[in-house]
C-alpha cells in the first residue's frame, strides 16, 4: 500500500479512503504505528498539506490517533466511537416530533430488551438495578434532572443485563438522548416520581423472577405512559 494517488477525487479524499479501507479490512491493525508524514507524502506522491487534511479526517473519525512526539497510530475502535456520530445526529435533530418518534422506537425495542435481560441477568445486574431504584427514591424533591438521569440509567442497566453487545450499540445513542426529555416531560407535565418508581419496581421484580412474558407487557405499559405524558405538551 501507500502507492501514488490518481486525481479522480481530491488527493486528501483518496488518501483517507485508502488508509480507512486498510483499517477496515485489518490490513492495518489496532496499535500499528503509521509511517511519518514525510514518508507517507513521498509514498503517495502528494504534498504534506493534502496528507494532513486526510489524517485530520481520519483522526476526527477516531480511526487513528496522533501522539505528539511519538507519531500516528491506528486506534482501537470503541463502542463510544461507534455511536458518537449517531449521538451527534440525534442531538442536532432534536424536536418534539423527533422525540416522539424516539419514544415509539423505544416501544418497539425495549419490551424485547427487558425480556432478554430477564433471561440473562446476573446477581450483579440485579444489584445495580435495585441500587438505581433506591437512588431515584432518594432524589430530593424537585430534583427533576437527577430523577430523569436515574430513570435513564435504569433503562441502560436493563440493556446491559442482556449481555448482548449489539443491544448496547443500537440503544446507547437513544439513551444518550433521554436527558433531553427533562424539559419536555419532567418539567412541563404532571410528572410524578411515584409513577416511574412503580413501573421500575415492577420491572425489577419480573426481571428478578426471570418472567420474560410479563416483563414485556409491563415495559410496554411503562413506555406507553411516557408517550401519554409527552403528548400532554406536544401541542
Amino acid at each position: 500500500m501507500y502507492n501514488k494517488i490518481g486525481d479522480t477525487k481530491s488527493l486528501s479524499q483518496r488518501i483517507e479512503e485508502e488508509i480507512e479501507g486498510a483499517i477496515r479490512i485489518k490490513k492495518l491493525k489496532a496499535g500499528v504505528k503509521l509511517p511519518t508524514e514525510i514518508e507517507l507524502s513521498k509514498s503517495y506522491g502528494v504534498s504534506r498539506n493534502a496528507l494532513r487534511e486526510a489524517l485530520r479526517s481520519l483522526n476526527s473519525k477516531g480511526l487513528i490517533r496522533i501522539e505528539k512526539g511519538r507519531g500516528m497510530f491506528v486506534n482501537e475502535f470503541s463502542l463510544n466511537q461507534a455511536v458518537s456520530s449517531v449521538n451527534l445526529f440525534l442531538e442536532m435533530n432534536t424536536s418534539k416530533d423527533n422525540l416522539l418518534q424516539v419514544i415509539r422506537l423505544r416501544q418497539m425495542f425495549e419490551p424485547e430488551i427487558a425480556a432478554m435481560a430477564s433471561l440473562n441477568r446476573t446477581d450483579e445486574d440485579l444489584r445495580l438495578l435495585k441500587k438505581s431504584i433506591e437512588s431515584m427514591k432518594n432524589c430530593p424533591a424537585g430534583a427533576l434532572k437527577k430523577e430523569a438521569l436515574e430513570d435513564n440509567k435504569f433503562h441502560k442497566l436493563i440493556a446491559e443485563a442482556t449481555h448482548n453487545f449489539s443491544v448496547s450499540v443500537v440503544m446507547n445513542p437513544i439513551y444518550s438522548l433521554m436527558p433531553r426529555f427533562v424539559d419536555f416531560v419532567y418539567g412541563k407535565t404532571g410528572y410524578k416520581r411515584g409513577n416511574t418508581l412503580k413501573f421500575h419496581s415492577k420491572i425489577y421484580r419480573l426481571i428478578e423472577e426471570q418472567n420474560d412474558y410479563e416483563v414485556r407487557k409491563v415495559m410496554k405499559e411503562h413506555l406507553s405512559f411516557t408517550e401519554l405524558s409527552f403528548q400532554e405538551i406536544k401541542s
